[in-house]
């Protein structure tokens, strides 16, 4: 059953995981980071580092609580570094708390860490020359087993705080299931469900404990220690381990803390260079209080350390006292990582693919999670990485793409940055502004072609879009021109699209307009004239009509009236 998991709907590509893994156990398929199980030594970096909480352990409180609930009994054996997680909770209080959740008995793992501490002092005093180192700290322990099993022989043959305790509960409370409560999600590994015999029956972390305990409406307040100090609580700070052991002559004592300094430590061990030394290992940095879960609450490791402090040491120096005899006896067994070797033909190819065909082109520049180059080549060749995953390598193909794109678009582009200097021009701009070469203009002021101002606006403006027309008489052409600033107000790209064959048109379209309109008028005019001519001349034949209709009417008239007469 696996430890970790990722949740894919979160994953943004930040290669953060990547970065921050000691032993890269993490593959991106499709852009999507996923945990190699087999390879992952559960240091917790990667459940802090993510940004969007992508990664987050397995928990085991379901199964717990339905163990809770089948009536067997169920006790608790609790990590020393409770009372720095819980804000310096007492362990009478903090025992009381988890007696509430339904555990029948609650053990202190720091009983667990005396036993051990008292087998390492007997390992120093049998003669043996060492180098020792510790095996208290389940990721040194997955470490060595699956990276450097050559460390093996100096590791102490002596089991774990959590196992000791556990053998010891076994002992006080036959029958019982145990479930331990720490910090850390790689004391899981120990658990019977991940195949340690051994070991306690679950795992619960501090922080899905403190949900727990928020669901069920239970809560624990810093008090002042009313339970005495014990001083193999200090396991878990860095030098703790040291701090209560009595000290063997001829032997040097060393406390180390981190993975990578812990891994050059072992490495020294094995070459030779650390004889007679007896070596703390923890792979968190401040050991076990600077671990996910502390860093998680942004609890700081001076703190926490001066609150464990409190609970472990006081005048008289006290310890624990344990009159059972439990066997403390266990040796690391090898589980090393295969990853083949790509041969250099093989490494090359990869390279060659991510733009690397020189040994200038390998940056090293670590944003791919990838110490360097060739590194990243190598998880390229297992199929746990991509190309695309190389910045460098995507911003020149991007780059080149863009300059293809902008080469043979029809449209005239010019890009100027804040010095208002030319950094980009295409083809299309050198035909329109006459230029031969682009070197002949790139690199020198924007006001030889075009005027500055637009560009100016854009930088110091608000960077909207500007579109307006322009016509560059020196050149004999109009221009549609768009001007786009970046983000940054670093650059802004000037768009033209030459107009001026439309325009033309569209000038001699109105020249004929203009021309037709002048002629309609003069038609207009003329036929106006024409129709007050006739109308003149209609208006005096009328009259002359109308006089010598006049005169004829009164001339019948007359010889009717003569005939009457008559």
């Amino acid at each position: 059953m696996g430890i970790l998991k990722f949740k894919k709907a979160n994953c943004k590509n930040c290669y953060k995981c990547v970065r921050n893994c000691p032993v890269k156990a993490i593959q991106v398929i499709d852009q999507q980071a996923q945990i190699v199980e087999e390879d992952c030594i559960l240091c917790g970096r990667c459940t802090v580092v993510c940004p969007q909480n992508a990664k987050e352990d397995v928990s085991s409180l379901q199964e717990i609580r339905q163990l809770l609930a089948s009536g067997r009994e169920v006790v608790a054996a609790v990590a020393p570094s409770f009372t720095a997680y819980f804000d310096g909770c007492d362990w009478q209080m903090f025992s009381a708390a988890m007696k509430q959740l339904g555990f029948s008995q609650v053990f202190e793992t720091a009983e667990g860490a005396f036993l051990v501490k008292s087998e390492y002092e007997k390992l120093l005093a049998s003669g043996i020359e060492g180098p020792v180192i510790t095996t208290c700290c389940s990721s040194i322990n997955q470490y060595i087993r699956k990276y450097m099993p050559e460390a093996i022989p100096f590791m102490a043959p002596v089991t774990t705080p959590l196992r000791a305790v556990t053998r010891l509960i076994h002992q006080r409370c036959p029958g019982a299931a145990v479930v331990f409560l720490s910090p850390c999600i790689s004391k899981k590994t120990e658990t019977v469900p991940q195949g340690c015999t051994d070991g306690p029956d679950y795992d619960l972390t501090f922080d899905e404990l403190e949900d727990w305990m928020r669901e069920s409406g239970i809560h624990v307040n810093k008090a002042f220690a009313s339970s005495d100090a014990k001083l193999s609580r200090m396991f878990p700070v860095t030098g703790g381990i040291l701090r209560t052991m009595k000290t063997e002559a001829g032997w040097r004592y060393l406390a180390v803390d981190g993975m990578e300094d812990c891994i050059q430590a072992i490495r020294d061990a094995v070459d030779g260079k650390l004889k007679r030394c007896f070596i703390e290992v923890s792979a968190c940095e401040g050991s076990c209080v600077g671990g996910p879960a502390f860093l998680k609450r942004d609890r700081r490791v001076a703190v926490s350390s001066a609150v464990v402090q409190t609970s472990a040491v006081d005048n008289e120096g006290s310890d624990f006292e344990v009159d059972e005899t439990v066997d403390l006896e266990s040796v690391l067994t090898a589980r090393p990582v295969y990853r083949p070797e790509p041969s250099a033909e093989q490494l090359q190819n990869v390279l060659r693919r991510m733009g690397k065909t020189k040994p200038e082109d390998e940056l090293n520049c670590g944003m791919c999670g990838y110490a360097t180059c060739r590194e990243k080549a190598h998880a390229v060749f297992l199929g746990r990485a991509d190309i695309t995953m190389c910045l460098p390598y995507m911003q020149a193909k991007a780059e080149s793409y863009s300059d293809k794109i902008v080469s043979v678009s029809p449209n005239a582009i010019v890009t100027v940055g804040r010095d208002l200097k030319v950094k980009q021009i295409n083809e299309a701009a050198c035909e329109i502004f006459s230029i031969r070469n682009r070197e002949d203009i790139i690199g020198y002021p924007v006001s030889r072609i075009l005027d500055e101002f637009d560009f100016v606006r854009m930088l110091s403006g608000d960077g909207r879009q500007i579109q307006n027309y322009t016509y560059l008489s020196d050149y004999n052409v109009y221009l549609e021109q768009v001007f786009i600033c970046d983000e940054d107000k670093e650059i802004v790209t000037c768009i033209m699209k030459d107009v001026t064959r439309s325009r033309q048109k569209k000038n001699q379209i109105r020249q004929v307009k203009l021309r037709t309109a002048g002629m309609a008028d003069e038609i207009v005019e003329k036929q106006m004239r024409i129709a007050h001519e006739i109308a003149s001349l209609l208006g005096e034949t009328v009259a002359e009509t109308k006089v010598a209709v006049n005169n004829l009417k009164n001339t019948i008239l007359m010889d009717e009236d003569k005939d009457e007469q008559r």
